[in-house]
């Protein structure tokens, strides 16, 4: 849980117009939670078995998501929608969409709430106090819980926050709010009038996804990755030689330091951002996936390591392209 609302301190600052299908249309492989779709400014999760309306004048960002706006792991939830209102002169109000898988959790969504709001409380007393414990509310035919707070930030400003979640098909759904002043932050968690929920009952068909979860130590869905250096099974096209970060390190010629944002500094946010990266046989950044990072910074990370430039890699003399880690640091310091 402490990872959990660590993670989401200020929530997301991502924004772009964009409209994407994520659920591939291939009826005869398994249906995954991280895939949902957008059609007419709606969004649906086949497997989480609800849609929600995109409220006007809210933009969606899939460079947090990747290009496939595939659902991210992160801190044991999925990240399914990030949600901006730009203000000029402002950070802009947020919306991330969650879904935290709940079948083996005993606690109802009420308790689920309450104890998020003061594990993040707990994690900077200094600057946060709680506006509103856990109480009811009413979307989509289904109750939710909601819980506020606030945060003091730089220059005398005060975020505020809403968790926003109910219990639906084993997962705890729901949102997690930011904005400027208490009247937006209603604003924005009033979203959830236009959810709509299917049946509760799971669909057996659906599986979680395990090929965006983090890279833990040569180990990805349960099974061994091969040696840094060893070339992967042939598979009809190219696939590239996966590299320690640290001999990838090596071969940096041209390093673009990501732009701090002023709203993760005010917010007192730091940290690594991890990405997966595929260099092509020229030492260009060819594909650049999200690992691991708070969504805060994540995007500044992207943006930078995007610019980067390596040696080529050399295997039997000859220039192959590559798979490897990048982690992109970011202190107040």
């Amino acid at each position: 849980m402490r990872i959990l609302w660590i993670r989401f301190t200020a929530i997301a600052v991502l924004t772009s117009a964009l409209v994407w299908a994520q659920q591939p249309s291939n009826s005869s492989t398994a249906e995954a939670f991280e895939y949902g779709r957008i059609a007419n400014n709606v969004y649906t999760n086949d497997c989480l078995g609800f849609s929600l309306a995109i409220p006007a004048a809210w933009r969606l960002d899939t460079q947090f998501l990747g290009a496939d706006g595939k659902a991210r792991h992160l801190g044991g939830q999925l990240v399914l929608l990030l949600l901006d209102q730009h203000k000029e002169g402002s950070f802009g109000n947020r919306i991330v969409l969650i879904a935290r898988d709940a079948s083996g959790s005993v606690p109802g969504p009420e308790e689920f709430v309450s104890k998020s709001l003061h594990v993040q409380l707990d994690a900077d007393r200094e600057h946060r106090q709680m506006v509103k414990d856990t109480y009811p509310v009413d979307y989509g035919g289904k109750i939710f819980f909601r819980a506020d707070y606030k945060q003091a930030i730089g220059n005398g400003g005060t975020l505020y926050a809403a968790f926003v979640y109910t219990k639906f098909r084993g997962f705890y759904i729901g949102e997690t709010n930011m904005a400027g002043s208490p009247e937006e932050l209603d604003q924005s968690a009033s979203s959830l009038r236009q959810i709509s929920f299917r049946g509760d009952q799971p669909n057996p068909k659906c599986v979680m996804s395990s090929d965006n979860s983090p890279d833990t130590g040569g180990v990805i869905g349960g099974a061994p990755t091969s040696k840094p250096g060893t070339p992967q099974p042939d598979s009809g096209q190219p696939t590239p030689v996966r590299v320690a970060e640290g001999v990838a390190t090596g071969l940096l010629i041209k390093k673009v330091p990501p732009d701090y944002p002023d709203i993760a500094k005010q917010a007192r946010v730091q940290g690594q951002v991890v990405m997966k990266a595929v260099i092509d046989k020229n030492g260009d950044i060819e594909d650049l996936t999200l690992v691991s990072g708070h969504p805060m910074l994540a995007p500044a990370a992207l943006a930078a390591a995007k610019q980067w430039k390596y040696k080529p890699y050399l295997l039997n003399g000859q220039p192959v392209k590559v798979e490897t880690q990048i982690t992109v640091n970011f202190s107040l310091q």
